[in-house]
C-alpha cells in the first residue's frame, strides 16, 4: 500500500474519492458535513491501524465564479471550500489545492466550454479513465472528484 488520498469537489452537490493504496477506489456523494467529518476519523484510524500516510487534494474555489452564477451559489460554494479546508487542516492532514484549469489541464473538449455541456465532457473523461470503477457509478455530480483524484495521483 502506498498511502490513502482522498481527493475532493467542494461543491455543494459534489462528492469525493477515497483510494486506500490497495487500489480500490470508493467514490462517495456529499452528503453533509457530519459525514465528511465521521469520514475524516475513519479515514485517520486506517491511517494510523495501517501506518499509511494520508493526503488531501481539494479543489481551490475561484474567487470569482463568473457573471452567470447567482451570489447564492457562490456563497454556498464558498461556505463548502471553507468547512472543508478547514476540517482537513484540524485533522492535520496535508492538504493540496488545485485550481479547476490546473486539474483539467490535458483533458480535452473542456476548454471554452460552460454549465452542464462542461459537466458531460467532465464525466465522459472520468468513465472513460476509470471505466471499472467499483463503488459506485460515475455522475455529474462526482466526476470532477475522480478527476481531482486522477490529477493527484499523476502529480504527485
Amino acid at each position: 500500500m502506498s498511502g490513502i488520498i482522498l481527493a475532493i469537489d467542494p461543491g455543494v452537490s459534489g462528492g469525493y474519492v477515497v483510494s486506500e493504496g490497495n487500489g480500490t477506489l470508493r467514490l462517495e456523494n456529499w452528503t453533509g458535513e457530519a459525514d465528511f467529518l465521521d469520514e475524516l476519523s475513519a479515514l485517520r484510524t486506517v491511517a494510523v491501524y495501517e501506518n499509511l500516510p494520508l493526503e488531501v487534494w481539494l479543489e481551490e474555489v475561484p474567487p470569482y465564479v463568473g457573471r452567470n452564477i447567482p451570489s447564492s451559489a457562490a456563497f454556498k460554494l464558498g461556505k463548502s471550500y471553507g468547512f472543508l479546508t478547514g476540517a482537513v487542516r484540524a485533522s492535520s492532514f496535508p492538504l493540496h489545492l488545485v485550481r479547476p484549469a490546473v486539474w483539467q489541464k490535458g483533458l480535452s473538449g473542456v476548454r471554452g466550454v460552460t454549465g452542464s455541456a462542461k459537466k458531460r465532457i467532465l464525466r465522459d473523461h472520468a468513465v472513460r479513465l476509470y471505466p471499472d470503477f467499483t463503488s459506485k457509478r460515475i455522475t455529474l455530480k462526482t466526476a470532477d472528484a475522480v478527476l481531482i483524484y486522477h490529477y493527484a495521483i499523476n502529480n504527485k
